[in-house]
């Protein structure tokens, strides 16, 4: 294809014809972040906000810095953030920071809208709709395994928007979603730090050690991406453990026995490369290699299980990260020889009649989440491009017009 049609196509994507067309860069302040020296870090401080923070939340690897710089480059909740640099599929995006105060390091725009053109949530959702269009961009320039989206890339972006207060209606619409979504991140934030605090309460009165492989049946998962249909059950990878179904995710519709498959509510473990314990939310699917599907055994329910692995996957990403080979894993003898502490059996009966509810209310959250979220992001694209619309009476009273 000629370097001009693909320049049409990634640089004017789809919007109802009638709206108004800009310069995408002309529409906001974009504010790049700053080049942190080693010199500038400290052992405390405030926090410095690279990608991994924006992915992951901040962590013991965060680095932190007690000097001052320019109010500009210092985060609050609520700031949005575009990610114009990395591995296109899982680092370019669009962001609200929920995770306090920092100063913001390269590689990321602080971006402020001008308010008296577009609508700071709208454009919110504007960039997220335009996410592809930055991905396709930023693989397009890929060379070394980065991409990237510059200035003169936004600058050469077109886009078109519609008067102020339908762009409050689009944005209202899609942000009850967003609320309901955000009201059960926090739930899924509580609930665990609630059972943990019952959990080691209970430790104080009494406990006993276990090892941690007597907790459940630890099932390991097959090799089935190999040879995989398009179609089918979705084939859980640690890919799909940590950032959900993507363009890559493999889906097959070979037979596998089970207790290979996964279901709503069951915890998986991934024991090799990024190790972690999660949730499954989605619906059935195939576990793949190099993830454990965890079931619990007669004593020890999920709610216990699922916290007493978390407290200490610490001690088995220490073991992974020991291990002189490409990609740390551990094995089951790990399991057999990593010891945790469990409340006796007559204190988990007591647990379990106040921790219960409170673990199917996070696992209803989660899988609600996952609903919303399929919801608006079917939504997104087809608002922002103008190809459905909302009607509206007034600005907290909108509907869908098909």
């Amino acid at each position: 294809m000629p370097d001009t049609a693909v320049a049409a196509e990634l640089y004017s994507p789809e919007f109802a014809p009638e709206w108004a067309r800009f310069e995408l860069y002309g529409l906001a302040q974009w504010i790049n972040g700053l080049a942190f020296k080693d010199s500038d870090f400290s052992r405390v401080g405030v926090p410095v906000i690279k990608i991994v923070e924006i992915k992951n939340g901040l962590s013991s690897q965060t680095k932190r810095t007690a000097a001052k710089y320019d109010p500009k480059y210092f985060l609050v909740n609520g700031d949005m953030l575009f990610c114009w640099s990395g591995q296109p599929e899982t680092s370019i995006d669009t962001c609200r920071w929920i995770g306090g105060e920092g100063w913001l390091n390269q590689h990321i725009f602080r971006v402020l809208p001008d308010e008296a053109v577009v609508e700071k949530d709208f454009f919110f959702y504007l960039l997220r709709y335009l996410r592809p269009t930055f991905v396709r961009i930023a693989r397009n320039k890929q060379t070394t395994g980065l991409g990237h989206v510059t200035k003169k890339d936004l600058q050469n972006l077109t886009v078109a928007l519609p008067p102020l207060q339908y762009q409050r209606a689009v944005a209202t619409a899609l942000g009850i979603l967003d609320a309901r979504i955000e009201s059960n991140r926090r739930i899924a934030e509580m609930i665990p730090r609630l059972i943990r605090a019952l959990v080691c309460q209970s430790l104080q009165t009494g406990a006993r050690e276990v090892a941690a492989a007597d907790l459940a049946n630890f099932v390991n998962g097959g090799a089935y991406t190999k040879g995989a249909s398009g179609t089918g059950r979705m084939v859980i990878r640690i890919s799909e453990l940590n950032s959900g179904p993507g363009s890559s995710t493999v889906y097959n519709d070979i037979a596998v026995p089970d207790d290979r498959m996964a279901r709503q509510g069951d915890i998986l473990m991934s024991w090799s490369g990024s190790l972690g314990i999660y949730r499954w939310c989605l619906d059935e699917a195939i576990v793949n290699q190099h993830i454990f599907k965890v079931v619990p055994g007669a004593e020890y329910p999920a709610w216990l299980v699922f916290d007493r692995l978390d407290e200490v996957m610490p001690i088995f990403r220490g073991i992974a990260k020991d291990k002189a080979t490409t990609m740390g894993h551990i094995q089951r003898g790990h399991l057999q020889s990593t010891k945790v502490q469990v409340p006796f059996t007559e204190a988990i009966a007591r647990l379990h009649h106040r921790i219960a509810p409170a673990w199917e209310r996070l696992l209803v959250a989660e899988r609600e989440t996952v609903k919303l979220a399929a919801l608006r992001d079917a939504l997104l694209p087809e608002l922002l491009s103008g190809r459905r619309r909302v009607s509206y009476a007034t600005p907290g009273n909108v509907r869908f017009a098909l």
